[in-house]
């Protein structure tokens, strides 16, 4: 599994964005999507053990039910029922789990000064290989995919904002 799981990312790396119709389709790569989700929004989760184990929990199922599983069928339904596009829950699931695998960047974001940097960088990286799973996957043209990854995105703030305030 480890070793699908690095050539297939080292396909994303070289930008060989054939691999998210394959990762769509193989239902045996959802454990590896959800090692990859797991491992980078544990990562990430780290970055708040400062402020107490709840809160470093919280943040870990948060980023797992909320950043991979609620932003995968979110993403789904934008583009299948306004674009026309042809994608599963699941099939979404497993190249989106896929597109965060930069998240494991946070992992450097113990380094001060410059910590941001990493943070921003598995963002950014994140994002846009969510454009080119969300694209591949659902089959849908350049423009389209970027209104499914704005419109969901715009409707992510929303939803992370309230539970930011019902939180904390």
């Amino acid at each position: 599994m480890f070793e699908q799981i690095v050539a297939r990312l080292t396909r994303m790396v070289k930008f060989d964005f054939t691999v998210f119709p394959e990762i769509e389709h193989d239902e045996n790569a959802t454990a590896e999507a959800a090692i990859i989700v797991l491992v980078a929004s544990l990562v990430g989760a780290l970055g708040s053990v400062g402020a107490g184990f709840g809160r470093f929990l919280l943040a870990f199922i948060i980023s797992v039910a909320v950043g991979w599983l609620l932003w995968s069928y979110l993403t789904m339904l934008i583009g299948t029922r306004l674009f026309g596009g042809d994608a599963t829950f699941w099939g979404m699931a497993r190249a989106l789990g896929y597109a965060s695998a930069p998240g494991i960047l946070r992992l450097l974001g113990f380094i001060p000064l410059i910590d941001w940097i990493f943070s921003l960088a598995a963002w950014v990286l994140s994002l846009v290989l969510g454009f080119f799973a969300v694209r591949e996957t659902l089959e849908l043209t350049t423009e389209k995919a970027i209104l499914t990854v704005l419109i969901g995105w715009v409707v992510m703030v929303i939803i992370n904002v309230i539970l930011f305030f019902v939180i904390f």
